[in-house]
């Protein structure tokens, strides 16, 4: 092996000098194809529950499924699980703004005269 490749190989794997930790590894792709399976099978609960005769519950049970199918985005394809405080506090106030919008959007749209 030349000297030049030595040395490549060394600083690959050695710690960051700046921070003096190991370079980080890639988190294991298993939650990703976990949480993409328990998508798919919440989609088709979702589609399933459609054509199930429940009268006003049928909006009432999807849209607690797409809650769940988005907290699990939210957790695991955003990060949000390990992220910091800050990002979290950043994406519960993006959700809470657009409560608001569709709040007042809902409001203006049920006082209009038909």
């Amino acid at each position: 092996m030349s000297a030049q490749r030595q040395a490549n190989a060394v600083t690959a794997t050695a710690p960051d000098k700046a921070s003096g930790s190991p370079p980080e590894r890639a988190p294991p792709a298993w939650p990703y194809w976990l949480t993409w399976l328990a998508l798919l099978a919440l989609q088709a609960l979702n589609l399933g529950s459609a054509y199930l005769p429940l009268g006003p519950f049928n909006l009432v049970i999807n849209v607690g499924i797409s809650i769940v199918k988005t907290l699990l985005v939210m957790t695991i394809f955003m990060h949000l699980a390990r992220s910091s405080a800050v990002m979290r506090i950043a994406a519960v106030a993006g959700f809470f703004f657009l409560a608001v919008l569709l709040g007042l959007s809902l409001g203006d749209y049920l006082t209009r005269p038909t």
